[in-house]
């Protein structure tokens, strides 16, 4: 694996502000790209505003001053590239840029800089066909938003993707102090955003069909469910949920048994349908929590709530009181 110092990001939207400011809170270099510098303002704007959070909760030691400092931003992608040790890229989740930019950054980098994509869902696999050098660098690392303070990252192969690859990006996921899952193989949306939306697509069918409104389903997951899920996956929920006879009981006697009788009524549409849409974004309009809050207030809250929940299930591996 090369020596990683220098880390570009090519994208200077949420995600890309968030992996610039996780990675300089590690001591690398980083190059922040974006073609409107306008763009690169809100980034560094919103990189400033992560780091005074993680400073007042003790998540980093330094003044942000000297994180930003390790962040350069350019309008100039040659530039943002050069001397680079890896690249992240956060641009629009469309194949098109993405492999208009991973053939370009295939053409121009060693062979030995590992090209990895953010993507939320799309495949490695078809942004190797723009790979004509060397697709075998080609890697998905995908963060959680924000990735600066949610720990895990998936880290998923192309049909052409290497060992030596799979191995250096999951290093140096280590080395960011990530949680990491390597998925066997690939599948779209990977496993997080597949268990999420599995979920979100039966909350926009409730909305639809006049069960309940957008803000109560938010309080039956934070009230109960998500309580559960901040430090218990499904099965294990579920395990306990069989008493003594665990997952086993759960399956064949327990409430799994009985949920045989109405999961066939769960949604099983592949299109949020538009009523569910139109619905759920008019409701928004009336949730009490939204009102007269600015979107930066909004996510600050977000933030500083998940960093409390961070250090209590987590703040012993992180070392963090």
């Amino acid at each position: 694996m090369r020596d990683i110092k220098k880390v570009s990001v090519i994208g200077a939207g949420v995600i890309g502000a968030g992996w610039a400011t996780l990675i300089a809170t590690k001591g690398y270099s980083v190059s922040l790209y974006s073609e409107k510098k306008e763009t690169l303002d809100k980034a560094m704007a919103k990189v400033n505003g992560y780091l005074e959070v993680m400073k007042n909760v003790k998540m980093v030691s330094q003044e942000p001053e000297s994180y930003t400092s390790k962040i350069q931003t350019t309008t100039n992608l040659d530039e943002a590239i050069e001397g680079t040790d890896y690249v992240l890229e956060a641009i629009i989740e469309e194949y098109d840029a993405k492999k208009k930019l991973f053939g370009y950054l295939d053409e121009r980098l060693d062979k030995d800089v590992i090209l990895a994509s953010s993507t939320s869902g799309l495949l490695m696999t078809e942004m190797q066909k723009a790979m004509k050098r060397h697709p075998e660098r080609g890697v998905i690392d995908h963060p959680w938003n924000p990735p600066h303070l949610l720990p895990l990252v998936e880290i998923v192969p192309g049909e052409k993707t290497s060992k030596e690859t799979l191995y250096a990006s999951r290093e140096f996921m280590d080395k960011l102090d990530r949680i990491v899952v390597v998925l066997k193989k690939e599948v779209p949306g990977f496993l997080g955003n597949r268990l999420a939306f599995a979920l979100f697509r039966e909350a926009v069918y409730l909305v639809d069909e006049g069960v309940a409104t957008v803000e109560d389903i938010d309080k039956v997951m934070t009230a109960a469910i998500g309580l559960r899920w901040a430090f218990m996956g499904p099965f294990l929920t579920y395990h306990l949920g069989g008493g003594e006879g665990g997952l086993e009981y759960f399956f064949n006697r327990g409430f799994g048994y009985g949920a045989n009788e109405w999961m066939y009524d769960l949604a099983k549409y592949d299109k949020f349908p538009y009523t569910g849409v139109v619905r759920s974004v008019s409701q928004m309009k009336d949730y009490e929590f939204l009102k007269g809050k600015t979107f930066p207030e909004i996510s600050k809250w977000r933030d500083e709530k998940l960093i409390s929940i961070f250090k209590l299930v987590w703040g012993d591996k992180f070392n963090m009181k």
